[in-house]
């Protein structure tokens, strides 16, 4: 559940923003421990209801984003300073709502304000995660090896999300070219068939099962067509509704092979982001937060939000993932020497090092296995509907024969 805050920080600065938790007193604490007094915390309005995007799109991709990442860094690192550094890339920059973004930035920090502060105003481009790991750099003089950090970081993100993506290609395309196949043959090949029966009333079972689904197909396909992409819309949508988010994601979690993709992926983008975070000198609830954000699953969600609140209480962050039995013994031990070593950072780098390893291992598990399911299911279905056009011409045939 999302909150909308107003407090004063460390600072005295008056802040604002959204944060989630299971509820009001919750999320004050939570507030407490990032050292903002909260003055005012309510329930967004917007929370569990579904939200419509008008944008026609994001200004950059996150493979554009990494790009000018990789590019603010070299030129700061090289002695040009934030402002010139941010002209040099804007006049290069062939997007033309990013290029408008860049020069609104460059424009507010020769006003006088702070690089993240002017981050900050455009969140639909640079995240939560962007901007308090270049705050840290600013506040520590460290701005350039932030921002390879971040580089670094987003480069994972891209990579993780281009090997879970690749591994769904593979049977979505063999599903949709089965599903074509599997209409032809209902559509087109099965009512020539049936001609040739004439009014024979003794079909067997399969084959009058198989003409009826083939009349359902050719009378009613736009029904059907609709009913489907209706369904599958209406399924997306109530995805998004956290209550239902929150029965559905457990339950992917157990699903063979997929399941081991999703926990793999979300544990090594937890512990990269936490790593970057804490390294950067982010305070550890706040990096806590912004990981809940950048993490998809629900469930794995749930845990980090644990994990925040086991610290707030005085326990141990190994105590709080642990919690739901969700997080592997390994990983739990790793962030309990961390801790004891105070080496917390490295050892989380380790942890999503070994994961990143275990995505590829899930990746090309899932794939190996996948494609033959496919070829038996989708064969097993053309059997059917094969078996179910032959078997009234073989029963023909034995009757001719006596």
């Amino acid at each position: 559940m999302k909150y909308r805050y107003r407090g004063v920080n460390k600072k005295r600065n008056t802040v604002s923003g959204m944060i989630e938790a299971q509820s009001a007193e919750e999320a004050k604490v939570r507030l407490r421990g990032m050292d903002i007094r909260p003055l005012e915390v309510r329930k967004d309005v917007f929370s569990g209801e579904l939200k419509f995007n008008l944008s026609l799109g994001k200004a950059i991709d996150l493979k554009g984003l990494i790009v000018f990442t990789r590019q603010l860094s070299s030129l700061i690192n090289s002695g040009v300073t934030v402002v010139m550094a941010l002209q040099i890339l804007a006049e290069q920059e062939r997007r033309p709502e990013f290029k408008k973004i860049l020069i609104h930035i460059k424009d507010s920090i020769e006003s006088g304000g702070g690089f993240a502060e002017a981050l900050e105003k455009y969140s639909s481009t640079f995240s939560e995660f962007f901007v308090r790991v270049v705050e840290a750099g600013e506040v520590s003089g460290t701005l350039d090896k932030s921002l390879v950090r971040i580089g670094q970081q987003l480069d994972k993100l891209n990579n993780i999300r281009r090997k879970v993506i690749g591994a769904l290609i593979y049977p979505a395309i063999t599903l949709v070219v089965a599903a074509g196949v599997i209409t032809f043959l209902l559509a087109k090949v099965v009512p020539e068939m049936v001609k040739l029966y004439g009014n024979a009333k003794d079909l067997p079972a399969i084959t009058q099962f198989v003409i009826a689904v083939s009349d359902l197909v050719r009378n009613y396909y736009g029904s059907v067509l609709t009913a489907i992409v209706l369904g599958v819309v209406a399924a997306q949508m109530a995805y998004k509704v956290p209550k239902v988010r929150a029965v559905v994601d457990p339950l992917l979690l157990k699903v063979p092979i997929l399941g081991l993709l999703l926990l793999r992926s979300g544990i090594a983008i937890f512990t990269r982001t936490l790593a970057t975070l804490v390294s950067s000198g982010v305070q550890l609830l706040t990096a806590f937060q912004i990981c809940e954000r950048v993490t998809s699953n629900f469930h794995l969600k749930t845990c980090i939000r644990d994990a925040a609140l086991s610290v707030t209480e005085g326990q141990s962050i190994a105590q709080g993932l642990g919690k739901r039995k969700v997080f592997p013994p390994m990983v739990l031990h790793m962030v309990s020497i961390g801790e004891m070593t105070g080496k917390i950072d490295e050892l989380l780098l380790k942890v999503a090092e070994i994961y990143d390893e275990e995505v590829d291992d899930a990746v090309s598990l899932m794939t190996t296995l996948l494609q033959p399911a496919l070829i038996v299911v989708v064969g097993g279905i053309i059997l059917v509907i094969m078996l179910a056009i032959y078997l009234p011409i073989f029963g023909m045939s034995d009757k001719l024969g006596t």
